[in-house]
């Protein structure tokens, strides 16, 4: 159980803190317990989530430590490719619902080089995909700005810096 004071994930909300727990009936006569949020970036939204919901509801931010390994272990995460556009679409949108670092790092890749592939043929980024990358972007980046008090900015060009040392290290072993 999060405790009052707790930054949390929510899925399609983001970083939020855990204003509040509280006791309350909402979707039937029974009285359930919910966590009372308030995310990060918009104060004046509250959100309430009942404490026995599932972990893919809300889960923990990344710590520090837990986000400067992620970062080191992007690289072995792999693209995940899906020709039908309907399912690979339906896919983005499960990704971003259940806001999993691993999922969005594999979304961004794929997105990432479909992109370059259009581009390389003559052809523009689709403004979905393009749409979809910006929001993945966006919430892996928030979160790890977060855990180690960056910038997106600064996040993008740490991963950036940290891919290129372990590329030079690997090419030096």
């Amino acid at each position: 159980m999060y405790k009052v004071g707790e930054y949390v994930v929510k899925a399609n909300a983001g970083i939020c803190v855990i204003t509040e727990i509280v006791q309350m009936a909402l979707e039937s006569s029974t009285e359930k317990q919910y966590y009372v949020l308030l995310p990060k970036d918009d104060k004046r939204l509250k959100m309430f989530v009942p404490v026995d919901a599932d972990r893919t509801r809300i889960r923990p931010v990344m710590t520090g430590a837990e986000a400067m390994d992620f970062i080191y272990c992007m690289d072995e995460i792999e693209a995940e490719w899906i020709l039908n556009d309907k399912q690979r679409e339906q896919r983005y949108k499960e990704t971003l619902r259940s806001n999993d670092p691993a999922d969005l790092v594999s979304i961004i890749k794929s997105l990432y080089q479909r992109g370059q592939e259009r581009l390389a043929r003559g052809k523009k980024i689709t403004a979905t995909d393009e749409r979809y990358f910006k929001q993945a972007e966006e919430a892996l980046y928030t979160e790890l700005g977060f855990a180690l008090e960056k910038t997106n900015e600064e996040i993008r060009a740490l991963i950036n810096s940290t891919m290129e040392q372990k590329k030079k290290a690997l090419a030096q072993a």
